[in-house]
């Protein structure tokens, strides 16, 4: 059996694995802070990298509970969605339809945040900045699927060649794209 979506199966497997570990410390660097306010998370680095100064505010908790909570069910959803892809299941156009809905309202989510935190907290978490990272790449290979499914109902070469060149440039073009939202937020504080 050929493998078809490498590329796609790549991206999701280190977007998945690098934002549910930084959801993981978040969460666990939560709850210790909880538990005692003198606890100084790992990710404490100075005034500027500072994900205590980030945990403690409300924005931390939008939904009555932590974030990163949200990001730790997630992120493992999308570890059984590059393992499927590694084993070559092919999802139905309604799969990623759903996903990429979903990944933007998070994406849009994430922008939020890196805006809270960049001028209203003041401070940087990276591990946050991770999880913004990889949100992105979710997006990227949701995005890069749909495409396959455009690129199979097309007939015409041109456009086919079009929707792959696009589906090339996807990956590289939100990487930039995380890149230069990290880039801000570190301008804007």
């Amino acid at each position: 059996m050929e493998f078809k979506n490498r590329t796609s199966a790549w991206v999701m497997l280190v977007a998945a694995i690098t934002g549910f570990v930084a959801s993981l410390i978040l969460t666990i660097d939560k709850f210790k802070i909880l538990k005692d306010q003198g606890y100084t998370p790992s990710c404490n680095i100075n005034s500027t990298l500072n994900c205590k100064s980030v945990m403690l505010s409300k924005q931390a908790e939008v939904f009555g509970f932590p974030n990163s909570i949200i990001g730790i069910a997630t992120f493992a959803m999308m570890l059984v969605v590059a393992v499927a892809l590694f084993l070559n299941i092919r999802f139905p156009k309604i799969f990623w339809v759903l996903l990429f809905s979903g990944t933007s309202l998070a994406v849009i989510f994430c922008h939020w945040l890196a805006f809270q935190t960049t001028f209203v907290i003041g401070a940087l978490c990276p591990y946050c900045m991770v999880a913004w990272f990889a949100t992105l790449l979710v997006l990227s290979v949701a995005f890069r699927e749909l495409l396959e499914f455009k690129k199979e109902s097309t007939t015409e070469e041109s456009s086919r060649e079009a929707v792959k060149t696009i589906q090339t440039w996807m990956v590289p073009f939100h990487l930039v794209w995380a890149t230069l939202l990290i880039g801000a937020a570190f301008m804007g504080v």
